[in-house]
């Protein structure tokens, strides 16, 4: 389950809920998403909807008793710790003909996660993990109406059952744009390892790794505080909130990069930028390799604005203005002087 990967289990019983017509209308845009997010997605979905079917047509062949079987299989989680263990009733759906063992297993499989998935795993997984994949930017809009723009590689989490009331939402990692929903009586926070950014009504950028978790806020105001302590910092529009992992350090700056954004929206600013750090750039933002040919072009600065979705077209307009030439090689981009 690729760039939408939430809780197997959580997911199989939004699944199964929504083939039984019982689903929310919360849960029902939560699995949207996961469907949308990713063709595999899709196309997991639609082998359980034919399995369904199968199975509806096999009861009919077979003459399934399928209340019976759900009576049964109540009384064995309820008075069992293994559904393999020894059991006091057997169990006996088909009348002539003994069901093949691919769908006694999908049977099971459909039995076994409605029954834990509306139960255990309701109670157990309270959070909604959502991972994106390595070159996949994702669009993610919480149950408050807030919106998040998630980069390739990301990882969040959110409570599903308490969100409403506690509006937090959980960096594990990766970077994220985010326009928060306002809301007067809850006000919105990102756990980012050791600190906890807290919104006034704002519209910001957060990043986590290993080394650091930064803020840069683009609109409004966000408190960035450390954990466990009394140290925190107020950032505005145009300012980067910085915590050290390492050094255990809080600092608030300005901005130094116009670019922070360009993994969202492609639009970069370079002023007098030597073409190394350019290009490293793009390379970041179009997941693309781009390599340099030609000791000249170490040297050369650029300076423009671009906007471009594909890295064709970003580079063609570099290669012009530095007077150098692009060239497609074996599935990368090159520049090489003239």
């Amino acid at each position: 389950m690729k760039n939408f990967e939430t809780n197997e289990s959580f997911i199989f019983s939004l699944i199964i809920e929504d083939l039984e017509e019982t689903i929310s209308a919360e849960n029902k845009i939560i699995l949207s998403q996961w469907r949308n997010a990713d063709p595999e997605n899709e196309k997991l979905y639609q082998e359980f909807l034919g399995v369904q079917i199968n199975l509806d047509k096999l009861m009919e062949r077979h003459e399934l008793d399928a209340h019976h079987s759900w009576t049964v299989l109540d009384q064995k989680l309820d008075h069992s710790t293994s559904f393999f263990s020894e059991h006091n009733e057997p169990v006996q759906p088909l009348r002539n003909k003994t069901m093949p063992y691919f769908w006694v297993k999908i049977a099971a499989m459909f039995l076994i996660l409605s029954t834990l998935g509306y139960g255990y795993f309701f109670w157990k997984n309270k959070d909604i993990v959502i991972n994106t994949g390595t070159a996949v930017l994702t669009n993610v809009v919480l149950p408050d109406g807030t919106d998040l723009k998630l980069n390739a590689g990301t990882s969040i989490s959110y409570s599903k059952n308490n969100f409403l009331a506690d509006r937090k939402l959980v960096l594990i990692k990766g970077e994220a744009f985010v326009q928060v929903a306002a809301n007067p009586t809850s006000r919105f926070r990102v756990e980012l390892g050791d600190v906890e950014a807290k919104d006034i009504g704002t519209r910001f950028n957060i990043s986590r790794n290993e080394n650091q978790s930064a803020v840069t806020v683009e609109e409004g105001q966000v408190e960035l505080r450390e954990y466990g302590t009394a140290r925190k910092v107020n950032l505005t529009a145009g300012k980067l909130g910085i915590y050290d992992v390492m050094n255990k350090t809080l600092m608030a700056i300005d901005n130094p990069d116009p670019n922070y954004k360009a993994w969202l929206d492609k639009s970069f600013v370079f002023n007098a930028v030597p073409l190394p750090e350019v290009l490293q750039k793009l390379e970041t933002v179009y997941q693309t390799k781009i390599e340099m040919e030609g000791q000249e072009l170490k040297d050369r600065k650029l300076t423009a604005k671009l906007k471009y979705q594909q890295p064709d077209s970003a580079l063609a307009v570099i290669a012009a203005t530095l007077d150098c030439q692009l060239i497609q090689r074996n599935g990368k981009f090159v520049l090489a002087g003239k």
